[in-house]
């Protein structure tokens, strides 16, 4: 679960990873990677959840931004409901949730990244974050999304523990979005790349100055996404199929970060691949609309 310091492009099979259950909210399971380099500010989480009937996650807000995509089952946001395919961006300080799972709906299950968002707030260490829960969890408790002090104050459990880490009150940044976004991609169509047979992407959306720019791709067995020099960090994850990359064979699911500037190997789809692709620029970079 530790972070992954990073020595050029950098991935992980999400079935090597360990089970991780913090308690800060209840019912649900994770793995993870985090990627985390402070020379060049990428500060990311990678990874899925996997949330059982009883999951519940109260109304809150981060100092970091997220992008989300639902796997299986339904997920009901408020009074919205979210399915398979839905894409979900969650900016920086903007309130989202109640969260909970559709009764009935079969297994929720969505991949997720958290990361730095445009204000430039680092992104928490995964580590630093497990830590402080444990520390706390001496004195207080955790329920339903709420960290209890021995004093009685209560607090959310997520603010409880970043105070914890950073020795500070939380602040948050003004957003810049009033709420959050979704993406329904089934209904977008697949488009042809035009410079590399064999692969097509769905253009999903494509956010401020910093990004997040959010593409799918869809790689033919036996084509390749070319190696390639990105501006601007990338987050990959691997949804369906099998790929070899930089002599390594990674199947779904596989968590992949592309630090920007620095060459990344082609991915070698071995069956038909679908992969979700986020890029992002911290600090007022830009990203190119073109991830590929």
């Amino acid at each position: 679960m530790g972070a992954m310091t990073i020595q050029g492009a950098a991935g992980v099979r999400e079935a090597d990873l360990p089970w991780v259950d913090i308690g800060v909210r209840p019912g649900y399971n994770q793995r993870y990677q985090g990627f985390f380099d402070k020379a060049r500010r990428i500060g990311a989480r990678l990874g899925s959840l996997y949330a059982e009937p009883s999951y519940h996650s109260p109304r809150h807000r981060h100092t970091f931004q997220q992008v989300r995509y639902v796997l299986s089952g339904q997920m009901k946001y408020g009074h919205e409901v979210y399915g398979p395919g839905d894409c979900l961006y969650l900016p920086e300080g903007a309130y989202y949730g109640p969260i909970k799972p559709v009764e009935g709906s079969g297994q929720l299950h969505f991949a997720d990244i958290q990361f730095e968002g445009p204000s430039g707030i680092p992104y928490p260490d995964p580590d630093d974050v497990v830590n402080a829960q444990r520390r706390l969890k001496e004195t207080g408790t955790f329920d339903d999304g709420v960290y209890t002090f021995a004093n009685g104050r209560k607090r959310d459990a997520y603010e409880a523990i970043l105070e914890e880490v950073t020795g500070q009150k939380v602040e948050y940044p003004k957003p810049r979005l009033n709420s959050y976004v979704v993406v329904h991609s089934t209904a977008l169509p697949w488009v042809p790349h035009d410079s590399t047979g064999g692969v097509e992407q769905k253009h999903l959306a494509y956010f401020f100055e910093t990004g997040p720019n959010i593409k799918m791709l869809r790689i033919a067995k036996g084509a390749s996404l070319p190696a390639g020099i990105p501006v601007g960090h990338r987050a990959v994850f691997l949804l369906e199929g099998d790929v070899g990359f930089g002599g390594k064979d990674f199947d779904a699911l596989s968590y992949f970060v592309l630090p920007s500037g620095e060459t990344y190997p082609a991915f070698e789809a071995r069956s038909e691949t679908t992969l979700l692709m986020v890029g992002w620029s911290p600090l007022g970079g830009r990203v190119p609309y073109e991830l590929v």
